[in-house]
């Protein structure tokens, strides 16, 4: 039996417990007694079955069968409904209630570029919605089908790197092609290549996805964001093909590149692109990790080492104060004599935080880097506690994705929010974000900065808190609004790397103004004039 479980698990399906650590921090922090433990909230694990069947005419079914082949259109009650939704929490609450109300009318699994052409030109003349996807990882609702339509799947077929050139590092990869795989490919092609691109939804992201959200990975202060590593792409559009050709650099007008990543499949299908990629030489890797007695100071020595001209560390990343207490409860670091003398030298709990770096290249580049970056934590009053809690974060770095379902089955709101900030705004913006949060009684927010430009950084805001039981959605969208408008007035931008979908669309217009959307609006109109790619007000456009 397939459930609606099924489709809203994170990742393997296989059930993920939470360790005694974390039970202690939501016994301590929620109040939950051992009986609330042994509760599971809206489960999900009812069969899944909609209440509506495809409503596309025969005739069209028929004629993209003949495109694509039967086995490659699926119209099964799992298939849509696996195809209705992404990861947003609401979205998932949603799914734990087994509420779909729009699913997609076909599933379709092209087999090549010339199927999505005709795919588009059968839609296009019949005014049929398309929402293309990967892997599904969207947290902004990205993926979610209201005018129903057809779900276009590209990891089945359109999962292939096309090329690696070895000169000119650089590599051509199908969209439909996930994370791992295009990471295993490059590490083991000739001398080992990476891609540099680790998002948290690695695991299960598409490398068209990581383009389309205008993703960011956890190495992007040395690799860049994945705008910062496309060299060129391919998109098909209702209205024609867009290729653009590979260069190092241009001037020839406006850059299209900007156009499409970003996009979120409101122009077209991107099908394949050419990014950048770098020697993998993971026996250069060298790790440093550090605590600071307040955020203050570490965010301090994270402006000073980017604006400094030491070179780029890879990983850079600070745990405000909460998210380093709650890192330290759940490995019971509690009372033990280093918590004792830690304490003792002025880094208390509570107040202290980590950081974590590592640095990618040659040996004499990572040996001049980490230097740098010691002489300049040390400046600002850190401890230097070695390479292990770095390499050991890295080791768990996918992980806590998977926390989450098990933490909504205790009826707790699991969320997180991102946005980006100038080094003069990041405090206020930290403290103004978390006295919102901390406004609701029973509630953790865990803070981190993990992608770092020397001009600022962004904030990524995990929040936890029970749910209101009965009334878990409208509760949570109200929480929810409250914190994008504490961020847009606190100077912060709507995202940094989630993307906007239609989540975040209401609050476009405040964000870029209304000559920029119109803006927005014209190039959709010229590429999408029958408004068929992923409708429904993703990115606030229109239909």
């Amino acid at each position: 039996m397939n459930t609606y479980r099924d489709i809203f698990k994170w990742g393997d399906k296989r059930e993920t417990p939470i360790d005694s650590g974390t039970f202690k921090i939501i016994k301590e922090k929620f109040g939950y007694a051992e009986p609330d433990l042994q509760v599971k909230h809206l489960f999900g694990n009812q069969e899944v079955k909609l209440g509506s069947q495809c409503q596309l005419e025969k005739s069209i079914i028929k004629k993209l069968a003949e495109i694509v082949g039967s086995e490659n259109i699926k119209d099964d009650d799992f298939s849509r409904a696996s195809h209705a939704h992404g990861k947003f929490y609401a979205e998932l609450l949603k799914l734990r209630k087994g509420e779909i109300l729009s699913p997609p009318d076909l599933v379709i699994y092209p087999r090549s570029e010339e199927d999505i052409i005709q795919i588009l030109e059968v839609c296009n003349i019949n005014k049929i919605a398309i929402t293309p996807v990967g892997g599904r990882s969207s947290v902004t609702c990205g993926v979610e089908t209201p005018n129903k339509g057809i779900s276009l799947d590209l990891t089945k077929h359109l999962n292939k790197v096309l090329e690696v050139n070895t000169i000119n590092s650089t590599s051509t990869v199908q969209s439909g092609m996930f994370g791992p795989a295009f990471e295993n490919y490059l590490n083991n092609f000739g001398e080992g290549f990476t891609c540099g691109h680790f998002p948290q939804s690695f695991e299960y992201s598409t490398v068209g996805g990581w383009v389309a959200a205008k993703g960011a990975g956890q190495a992007s202060t040395g690799y860049g964001k994945i705008e910062h590593m496309v060299l060129s792409l391919k998109v098909i559009t209702p209205s024609g093909i867009i290729e653009t050709k590979t260069y190092p650099a241009s001037a020839q007008g406006w850059d299209l590149h900007p156009i499409f990543i970003g996009s979120e499949g409101t122009l077209g299908v991107i099908t394949r692109v050419t990014m950048k990629i770098h020697k993998h030489k993971p026996e250069n890797t060298k790790y440093a990790s550090f605590i600071f007695k307040n955020f203050d100071s570490a965010v301090n020595a994270m402006r000073i080492a980017m604006q400094s001209g030491i070179g780029l560390p890879h990983l850079f990343r600070i745990s405000d104060p909460e998210e380093s207490e709650i890192a330290f409860k759940s490995k019971n670091f509690d009372n033990t004599f280093a918590d004792k003398f830690l304490n003792l030298l002025g880094y208390k709990s509570g107040n202290r935080c980590l950081m974590f770096v590592a640095v990618d290249g040659s040996k004499r580049y990572v040996n001049q880097v980490i230097k740098s970056i010691k002489e300049i934590t040390k400046t600002q009053g850190a401890f230097f506690i070695g390479a292990g809690p770095t390499k050991k974060w890295l080791e768990q770095q996918y992980s806590s994705a998977y926390l989450r379902d098990p933490l909504m089955d205790l009826g707790i709101m699991t969320d997180t929010l991102e946005t980006a900030v100038m080094w003069d705004n990041l405090i206020p913006l930290w403290n103004a974000v978390r006295n919102y949060l901390k406004s609701r009684k029973k509630t953790v927010v865990m803070v981190h900065i993990s992608h770092v430009y020397e001009n600022g950084a962004n904030l990524y805001f995990t929040f936890l808190s029970p749910m209101q039981k009965g009334n878990e959605l409208n509760d949570y969208h109200e929480y929810h609004k409250g914190i994008i408008e504490t961020i847009q007035t606190h100077k912060g931008s709507l995202s940094h790397h989630h993307g906007v979908g239609k989540t975040l669309a209401p609050w476009m217009e405040k964000e870029i103004g209304s000559e920029a959307l119109k803006l927005m609006q014209a190039i959709k109109n010229q590429l999408d004039p029958n408004g068929i790619m992923n409708p429904g007000n993703t990115l606030g456009l229109k239909p």
